[in-house]
């Protein structure tokens, strides 16, 4: 069991939390024809764009409700209305989804009171979805926005049911943050080798994952999952549940359909990831495909080659709580050294991890600890760049946001191929530490004398 402890700072000089809007929207640009509405000032929306647009490098769907100072005061349902039919007027949404900021949860706005206003005032647009979610962004962080999303979602989309018709083959899929568009891509890979059809809640890989599109610019997320699909995710035979802020929503789903899930903390050890195999191949009643054995053989193989300069790293690790559990978990089974841990909000599955203390704090705090303990990597997301240049130390890039490396936001970092480059560069950045120890030269060497010269080279 981990120590929590507060930092005694009055304030974070180089924070790592990213508020609840954030996360909201991350999880809303993974569903297909989509469109996030911040309930809140202009700069609300255009302070969170540009953390999307430098993360990902593609253009991002957000719109404001654009709350000024009277409507603050006054009351601003009327913003809400007006703002959603211009969207469904114009855009033309598979879904909406409607969150609010910390300013009209300041004033305590009702979403839902607005949202019934708009379907008496405007029913030609009933077959535009409309998804409400608080996210107050003086409370929690990114992962409690992006949970709370999710968990709207079904119980907003997903009907109850006490009968269901049920598609053996057809399972579910519930990803947390932590999973960047290459390790949702490959977790498709996994189900459809078994024949399986997943459904990925909320999917990424198929919207923010550096593609171009042949259609033209569209106001809404191009790809992702679809609505009529989350509607459907009661009909499932089982729902595979990744990271600890996804439980609540896959119990949820399991309250309001009936349907089974399994919880996986993450993918980024032998011991989880041969579960989740074995999982799918229980549903599936197939064999483990070939090419899946052979990742497997080559992250063994990874760790025999690895070892010597894997083993006993010092790291230092600045994240959400997934991130921590994950990435703690991958250290503890190939035996590197956390020193310090620190966390920017305190969730319940942080008590649960095996180092002694976890620091709610930012990453002034993760430096210091990093240079009273001695450390070898850091790990946190683009923000702790400076740090590791003042501490001379390598970065190792993960979680929200990444703006100062092409193709980081993609980056495979679970499952066996996950695993397998983890160990690759972390020992690449181990060796590159390292410069050898200096040539010897005996004292005792003599020099070379030179040979004197024949007779015909001295007449020549």
């Amino acid at each position: 069991m981990a120590q929590i402890i507060k930092t005694h700072k009055p304030l974070a000089t180089q924070p790592i939390k990213s508020g609840q809007p954030l996360g909201a929207i991350l999880a809303s640009l993974g569903i297909d024809r989509c469109i996030p509405l911040i309930h809140g000032a202009q700069g609300c929306s255009a302070f969170a764009k540009i953390f999307f647009i430098q993360h990902f490098s593609e253009p991002i769907p957000l719109q404001s409700t654009a709350m000024d100072p009277i409507t603050t005061v006054m009351g601003s349902d009327e913003n809400i209305i007006q703002a959603l039919a211009h969207l469904c007027e114009k855009s033309n949404p598979r879904l909406v989804v409607l969150l609010s900021s910390g300013l009209s949860e300041a004033q305590g706005t009702d979403m839902n009171r607005a949202l019934k206003e708009f379907r008496r005032q405007y029913p030609k647009f009933e077959r535009n979805e409309i998804v409400t979610v608080n996210t107050p962004d003086f409370y929690g962080s990114l992962e409690n926005g992006y949970s709370a999303l999710v968990e709207s979602l079904i119980s907003q989309l997903v009907p109850e049911q006490k009968i269901r018709s049920i598609r053996k083959k057809r399972i579910n899929l519930l990803l947390s943050h932590m999973l960047t568009p290459g390790d949702i891509e490959l977790i498709r890979q996994y189900a459809e080798a078994f024949g399986l059809q997943p459904i990925l809640v909320p999917d990424l890989s198929r919207s923010m994952d550096g593609h171009l599109v042949k259609q033209d610019y569209l106001s809404v997320s191009q790809g992702g999952t679809d609505v009529n699909m989350l509607r459907q995710l009661g009909q499932s035979s089982l729902t595979l549940v990744v990271g600890p802020s996804m439980q609540r929503a896959g119990q949820l789903l399991s309250s309001r359909s009936g349907v089974e899930s399994v919880y996986f903390p993450h993918l980024m050890t032998l011991a989880e990831m041969d579960r989740f195999i074995q999982t799918l191949q229980q549903v599936s009643d197939r064999q483990v495909p070939e090419w899946i054995d052979r990742q497997r053989g080559q992250v063994t193989d990874t760790m025999i080659d690895t070892h010597t300069w894997v083993n006993d790293t010092r790291v230092a690790i600045g994240a959400e709580a997934d991130l921590l559990v994950a990435w703690l978990a991958f250290a503890e089974s190939v035996g590197m050294q956390p020193v310090s841990v620190v966390a920017p909000v305190n969730q319940p599955c942080l008590a649960a991890l095996s180092v002694d203390k976890v620091l709610i704090g930012d990453l002034e705090d993760l430096q210091q600890q990093a240079e009273e303990r001695g450390c070898d990597l850091l790990l946190a997301n683009s923000h702790g760049a400076v740090m590791a240049e003042q501490l001379k130390l390598p970065l190792m890039r993960i979680g929200f946001p990444i703006f100062d490396c092409f193709g980081e936001f993609r980056r495979v970092r679970q499952g066996y191929a996950g695993i397998r480059d983890n160990l690759f560069e972390i020992a690449n950045y181990q060796q590159q530490a390292c410069h050898g120890r200096p040539v010897y030269h005996s004292p005792l060497k003599q020099p070379f004398a030179q040979a004197p010269l024949g007779a015909e080279e001295a007449f020549a």
